[in-house]
């Protein structure tokens, strides 16, 4: 595992501790067994004053940590891996549509379309994030969003500027 992705990893139980999900009889458990209170008459055996198993809220807590820490290194991994992404995607499409304009662009940016002759739009997903693929004669597109070949990929014919590219057919 690198160094970032123990980083992140150490961040995000730093944050869930925080954040209270780590209950306290399962941080007892984490770190040691704690003597129990005698139990009430009402009480199962083995159960906390709380009435609760320490044995099931660790695993329970520890599930559940261990799912969001898989998540969250598995979004940082895709996150590295967009741009490849975003590369190959604008390869194949534009192999797919070889005489037309392709734009690949993250779903979630602000971004305005002004295209004529659409052949293909099609939506495609890397990790957490949607991508529209468009293949097209001419037209406009202006991304109000963040660029960098992690939000977005174009080719064909086509003047930019800025944040605006026009194409032509």
């Amino acid at each position: 595992m690198s160094k970032n992705l123990k980083r992140a990893a150490l961040t995000v139980i730093g944050a869930v501790t925080a954040a209270g999900l780590l209950l306290p009889a399962t941080a007892q458990a984490a770190t040691g067994p704690a003597p129990a209170p005698a139990p009430a008459a009402s009480q199962q055996a083995g159960a906390t004053a709380s009435g609760y198993y320490r044995t099931e809220i660790f695993v329970d807590a520890m599930g559940r940590i261990g799912e969001l820490i898989g998540s969250v290194l598995s979004d940082l991994i895709m996150e590295k891996q967009r741009p490849e992404f975003v590369h190959r995607q604008l390869d194949e499409t534009m192999k797919a549509y070889p005489a037309h304009n392709v734009m690949i662009i993250n779903d979630k940016l602000d971004y305005s379309l002004d295209l004529r002759g659409v052949v293909a739009n099609a939506r495609v997903t890397q990790g957490s994030a949607t991508y529209r693929v468009l293949a097209f004669t001419s037209g406009t597109i202006v991304n109000r969003g963040d660029g960098g070949w992690s939000n977005w990929g174009f080719g064909g014919w086509f003047t930019r500027n800025g944040n605006s590219v026009t194409f032509t057919g």
